[in-house]
């Protein structure tokens, strides 16, 4: 972003809460600021934020239909009734259905896993799912996970053969709810579950937890051999961070917990998955996740199948392990040539709709587990929502995903335009769809109408820097940074924390690496160095003051420690 395009919003300060939690807690005043700014309004918010305990975690029975959940799923294990777990495709879906099959397991259950094919089967429980799963197993209980909540036809269809559902989901609900046997959702509009920001993994793991609970209470474990839950955070942390959910509430106390577990890697999936992205001996950040991690699992379900990444997480030796994570790093690598091809063909698509409030692209070139990538990249280069549908001309059908710049949602976008749809779902940040081919002229235009309406057309505003606290630079001690940095993880709703400088009159600059931009600041007799990355060839520094907008990090280079801002924003008075 130039910086002409960028305006900075300093928050206002709270001098009386913000000295009240700092000698509660005994932190910085700077860092209780940040607390207050991410809406923690208390010392016990905040210190039950800081700690991020296990034992914070809300009652999983407070979910609407997790009482009748477990029940249902005890008399399974009573009986010996087979059960399938039933999953999404994504790295989400993918952790959501090993968590779920492994404690299942060690509860004694018959039980297996299905995850339908992306370009097969499509998204969600299908009739013709439904029909292979009959066909291959006695399932008697069929649990979904990830999706579920909006395939009413399929739900009614495993009624009448006789196989309950419970649908576990954390996707927006629809005005008719599916005729499951459960629903676990806490978006239920009558669930009093008190956080609605659970990723599906999320949900299901309080699924586990539950069921622990009970069997524990009816003597289940009585000789020994209890699940400890702690050792499945790892896959929960995963499946958060890759759905970009909220990161406070129960979702940071995950993935506190779960980066504790990744970095141990005493799963031989996950330690066979660090080590063919370079990442064996390297600790595990939301970075490593976000970026190393989850999309080499969702290779697999993007363009063969998601049954292997599944495998991945459910196997118990290191040899098999790392045939596996070696298999998906070939299908992570046609995943990236597959994605490259795409995005330039979207790009040669763009021209007639660029004035568009939003851009609807469509090809029966493209392969559809790449779609959400490359709109997502789209939506961030052109400020405005985007569509990528994948056309099937053989069905008629094309498959879309939709993406949009943070605080624009999605998923109402889609549901007005329903009536032109075969099928829809998602949440505010991410939604899929799928459309005749002859109607995504006549949803274009919809589509297109809705967003106007919403003020996205063209977005040419500056990008809004949201600014914790001015500062001077001699108030960045090492306890200090090291107080910031205990506020990860994070992502959404818990920004990485934004600090301004004033006037800065004494520095040099030069060009490092591959456009990067260093400077090195002598501000009160000390000097600092920061660092802006990808940010060389646009700012034209001279003599001039400048401000900064800045990350403060802890750097250690050669045993040496120092203090080093990381660059958000320049401002050259």
């Amino acid at each position: 972003m130039d910086a002409a395009c960028t305006s900075w919003h300093v928050t206002e300060p709270q001098p009386e809460l913000r000295t009240a939690i700092s000698r509660t807690l005994s932190i910085s005043p700077l860092v209780s600021q940040v607390l207050i700014n991410r809406g923690i309004d208390s010392p016990d918010k905040a210190r039950s934020f800081l700690t991020a305990r296990l034992s914070d975690l809300h009652s999983p029975f407070l979910m609407k239909g997790m009482d009748r959940a477990v029940d249902r799923i005890i008399t399974a294990l009573a009986r010996q009734e087979h059960i399938c777990v039933y999953g999404d495709y994504d790295v989400d879906g993918i952790t959501a259905t090993a968590s779920l099959m492994l404690f299942l397991r060690r509860a004694g259950a018959s039980v297996s896993f299905y995850i339908p094919g992306r370009m097969q089967e499509g998204y969600g429980l299908s009739i013709e799912a439904l029909d292979r799963i009959c066909a291959q197993r006695n399932a008697r209980l069929l649990i979904t996970v990830d999706c579920g909540v909006s395939d009413m036809d399929a739900i009614a269809c495993a009624n009448s053969r006789g196989i309950d559902v419970i649908v576990t989901d954390h996707h927006e609900m629809p005005e008719d709810p599916a005729p499951a046997y459960a629903t676990i959702n806490p978006k239920q509009p009558d669930c009093p579950f008190p956080f609605k920001g659970l990723a599906g993994v999320g949900v299901a793991f309080n699924l586990v937890m539950a069921l622990r609970k009970t069997l524990r209470e009816r003597g289940a474990w009585a000789d020994g051999g209890e699940p400890n839950l702690r050792e499945y955070l790892d896959l929960v942390a995963l499946g958060t961070i890759a759905d970009i959910v909220p990161m406070i509430d129960e979702n940071r106390i995950f993935v506190r917990n779960g980066l504790e577990e990744l970095c141990r890697g005493a799963r031989p999936g996950i330690r066979a998955l660090k080590s063919v992205c370079g990442n064996e001996r390297d600790e595990v950040t939301v970075t490593t996740v976000a970026y190393r991690l989850a999309p080499r699992l969702n290779a697999s379900g993007r363009i063969s199948d998601a049954g292997l990444a599944v495998r991945l997480m459910l196997c118990e030796t290191p040899g098999e392990a790392l045939s596996l994570a070696r298999e998906i790093e070939q299908e992570n690598t046609r995943r990236r040539q597959i994605e490259s091809r795409t995005l330039s063909d979207a790009r040669k698509l763009i021209d007639p709709y660029r004035d568009d409030a939003a851009l609807v692209l469509a090809s029966r070139d493209w392969h559809p587990g790449v779609v959400g990538l490359c709109a997502s990249r789209l939506a961030e280069e052109f400020c405005r929502p985007v569509i990528m549908i994948a056309c099937d001309e053989g069905r008629g059908i094309g498959r879309g995903s939709v993406r949009s710049a943070e605080g624009f949602d999605v998923y109402a976008a889609v549901k007005h335009c329903a009536a032109l749809l075969k099928t829809y779902g998602g949440h505010k940040g991410a939604a899929g769809l799928s459309v005749a081919i002859d109607d995504i002229e006549g949803f274009r235009a919809r589509f297109n109408d809705f967003c106007g309406s919403a003020g996205t057309a063209g977005r040419t505003s500056p990008e809004i820097i949201m600014i914790d606290a001015e500062i001077g630079l001699q108030e960045l001690s090492y306890g200090v940074v090291q107080d910031i940095e205990a506020l990860a993880p994070f992502g959404p709703q818990n920004p990485e924390p934004v600090f301004c400088s004033p006037d800065l009159r004494y520095y040099s600059h030069m060009m490092v690496g591959n456009g990067h931009l260093k400077l090195k600041i002598k501000d009160a007799g000390r000097f600092y160095d920061a660092i802006g990355f990808n940010m060389a060839s646009r700012y034209a520094l001279g003599e001039a003051s400048i401000r900064l907008a800045f990350v403060p990090q802890i750097n250690l280079y050669n045993g040496q420690k120092s203090i080093q801002l990381k660059l958000r924003d320049i401002k050259c008075n």
